[in-house]
C-alpha cells in the first residue's frame, strides 16, 4: 500500500535504519533483525469549558444564550467526552491490523466538548455538546409514507425511536427481507450445507427474522422528513447516569444564530460524535446527502435534554417540538434569534415530490422567535454542584 494514501490525515515520519548484523543464514532467524516499529501517536483533546473556549468554535454561542455563561460556572465535563476519546483510542488498537481502517483525523477529532449543565433555579438539566455533523439517512414508515429512498450504502429501515403501527400497510422493505430469508432457509435446509456453514446460516435467519417481525411491528423516523439527532450507542447504555440521555428526549441545534427544534432519535457508532437527520442536514446546507455532511467544522452546538422525552413515542408533532423546545430553553435563561419552526412535508405531499425537498425556507417567512423575557436569562445563579457517575465505555456498535 502506499503510505501517502493509507492515513486520512495522519502525518508520516518514516526512516530507514541499517545497522550491521550477523551472518544472513543466521539473521533469517532473528526476528528483531528485520523489524518494522510502528506507533501511532495521537494527542487526545482537552474538553472546552470555559465561556471563552466555548466560543473559539461559535463565537456567537453566548449572545444566543444569555444565561449560558452563568450556567457555565457549575457546569462540569461529562465523563461521556472521556468516554468518547477512550472509546476513539480503542478503536486504533483495534484496527491496527488493518491500517486503512484506522480512524480518519476528522473523525477522531469530531467533538469539542460535552458539558453536564444544570439550571439551580429550574434544576433543568442539559448535556452541551460541540461538534461538526454527518447524515444519518435511516428510517421508514409505510404508515405515513410508503417511497423512501432506501439506495444510500449503509441504510437502514429502522431508527431507535420506534411505535406501534397504526395501519396495516406493508412497508416497502419487506418484499427484500422476505425472499433473504428464504434463499438462507433454503440453504439451511439443504442435506449438502456443512454443520460450520448452518452456525452461520441459523445467526443470519434469526437477525433477518427480527428485521421482518421490526418491519410488521413498528414505525420509525424518516430521515428525509423528521428533524432528529443520533447519539453515540455507549452514551444511551449507562444505567443510573444522572445525565443520561434517552431516544425522544428532546433537543436543539444551534447553528449560525438559528436553533432547531430536534429529538434524539438513534444510536450511531460509539466512537463517533455528531450526526443528524437529511431533513436537518438539508436545511444547514441543500447539497447536504447521505454522502456529503452539511457541516465539517466543530461550530455545531446540540443541546440535548435529559428526561424529557415524552412517555409514548409516536409520529412527530412538529408543532409541538417547536413549543417543548422553546419551553426547555426558557428553562436554562431563554434564547435570543429564531426558534426554526418546521413545516409538515408529509402533510400534502406526493410519494415523488417527497424524495426531492424543495428549496430551503428563507428565514424571513418564518416567523421569528422573540427573545425570552424570562428572569432566568439574568437572574444570579448559585453554583451547585451536580453530581456524576463514572462512565464506563463499551463496545463499539
Amino acid at each position: 500500500m502506499d503510505t501517502a494514501r493509507l492515513f486520512s490525515g495522519f502525518e508520516i515520519h518514516s526512516k530507514v535504519t541499517a545497522a550491521e548484523g550477523d551472518f544472513a543464514v543466521l539473521s533469517r532467524r532473528i526476528p528483531e533483525a528485520y523489524l518494522l516499529d510502528l506507533d501511532v501517536n495521537v494527542r487526545v483533546p482537552k474538553a472546552a469549558q470555559s465561556a471563552a473556549e466555548l466560543q473559539l468554535a461559535d463565537p456567537a454561542l453566548l449572545s444566543t444564550l444569555p444565561g449560558l455563561e452563568n450556567l457555565l460556572t457549575s457546569a462540569k465535563v461529562s465523563n461521556f467526552y472521556h468516554g468518547l476519546y477512550q472509546l476513539k483510542v480503542d478503536s486504533l488498537n483495534r484496527n491496527l491490523v488493518r491500517l486503512d481502517q484506522l480512524l480518519s483525523r476528522h473523525n477522531f477529532f469530531d467533538c469539542n466538548t460535552i458539558l453536564e449543565i444544570m439550571d439551580p433555579a429550574t434544576s433543568r438539566k442539559v448535556l452541551l455538546i460541540q461538534s461538526d455533523m454527518n447524515v444519518n439517512a435511516d428510517g421508514s414508515d409505510a404508515d405515513r409514507f410508503t417511497e423512501v429512498d432506501g439506495s444510500s450504502a449503509n441504510y437502514q429501515p429502522f431508527t431507535s425511536y420506534r411505535w406501534p403501527k397504526k395501519t396495516d400497510k406493508p412497508s416497502q422493505f419487506l418484499p427484500e427481507r422476505e425472499a433473504k430469508l428464504k434463499e438462507l432457509q433454503t440453504e439451511f435446509d439443504a442435506k449438502t450445507t456443512l454443520p460450520e456453514r448452518k452456525k452461520a446460516l441459523k445467526e443470519q435467519i434469526e437477525a433477518v427474522e427480527r428485521d421482518i417481525g421490526d418491519l410488521r411491528k413498528y414505525s420509525f423516523l424518516i430521515s428525509r422528513e423528521d428533524p432528529f439527532i443520533v447519539l453515540p450507542g455507549f452514551m444511551l447504555r449507562q444505567p443510573g447516569h444522572p445525565f443520561l440521555p434517552r431516544i425522544g428526549d428532546y433537543a436543539v441545534i444551534i447553528y449560525h444564530g438559528i436553533l432547531y427544534p430536534a429529538i434524539l432519535g438513534d444510536a450511531g457508532p460509539s466512537y463517533k460524535m455528531g450526526e443528524a437527520s437529511l431533513r436537518i442536514a438539508t436545511q444547514l446546507d441543500p447539497k447536504a446527502n447521505a454522502y456529503n455532511r452539511p457541516e465539517t467544522d466543530l461550530d455545531i452546538t446540540y443541546l440535548v435534554f435529559p428526561g424529557s422525552a415524552d412517555r409514548q413515542l409516536g409520529p412527530p408533532d412538529l408543532k409541538g417540538l417547536h413549543d417543548r423546545c422553546q419551553a426547555l430553553l426558557n428553562d436554562i435563561g431563554g434564547y435570543h434569534g429564531q426558534l426554526w419552526e418546521w413545516t409538515d412535508l408529509l402533510a400534502s405531499a406526493s410519494p415523488t415530490a417527497s424524495q426531492t425537498p424543495g428549496p430551503a425556507p428563507s428565514p424571513a417567512a418564518v416567523p421569528e422567535a422573540q427573545p425570552s423575557a424570562s428572569p432566568l436569562a439574568t437572574a444570579k445563579r448559585s453554583a451547585t454542584a451536580v453530581p456524576s457517575s463514572k462512565v464506563q465505555p463499551s463496545g463499539g456498535d
